[in-house]
């Protein structure tokens, strides 16, 4: 959270972290075979696919709220110091890497199936899609402008807020699908 509220340009700090997060994935990920990617430590416990599925799921649910957001935002000729909401803020630290607590994914943002296929594809994808939200972001006041979570209506922040969530809610989930692949048990062939 640290680099974002110190940022001299929010907008490309929100960019190279999200950029990060997608090399992170090809790193760690790319050499795995579908059987590795969606082996599980236990029945009731992620796979790496289902870390990276949820991650597309999740980035994918805020297409629609970043594109509206966006469009009705107020331009601005400077680059506002990035300011987290309440609420926001709340949230930021909820599902930040650093954060001891464990949460259950809300159902609409829990991956379709035990056995993913492509999901580091459609991870990378849809980092490319959140990069080029945050791309068109350039010239508003993201702190202001406003939206809704795709997890519930009644939960609103900046877009600021949202574009943070997103990258630190990727880092959590790749630290977690990292995890999997540096057990004992896991599959090396």
């Amino acid at each position: 959270m640290k680099q974002f509220l110190e940022s001299q340009d929010f907008l490309q700090t929100i960019a190279d972290e999200a950029e990060k997060n997608s090399e992170i994935a090809r790193q760690l990920f790319s050499d795995l075979s579908e059987a590795q990617l969606n082996w599980k430590p236990a029945p009731e416990k992620w796979s790496i696919a289902q870390c990276l599925e949820h991650l597309a799921v999740a980035t994918n649910k805020f297409h629609a709220y970043f594109t509206a957001a966006i469009a009705s935002a107020k331009k601005t000729s400077s680059h506002p110091v990035y300011r987290p909401s309440l609420m926001g803020g709340w949230l930021i630290k909820y599902v930040s890497p650093e954060s001891p607590r464990r949460l259950r994914a809300p159902k609409i943002l829990r991956p379709d199936a035990s056995d993913v296929r492509g999901s580091l594809a459609s991870f990378l994808a849809e980092q490319e899609q959140f990069v080029q939200f945050v791309r068109k972001a350039e010239g508003i006041d993201y702190n202001r402008a406003r939206l809704r979570s795709p997890v519930t209506p009644l939960m609103r922040y900046s877009l600021a807020d949202a574009f943070v969530i997103t990258v630190a809610h990727g880092q959590r989930h790749l630290a977690q699908a990292r995890r999997v692949r540096d057990m004992a048990a896991f599959p090396r062939t």
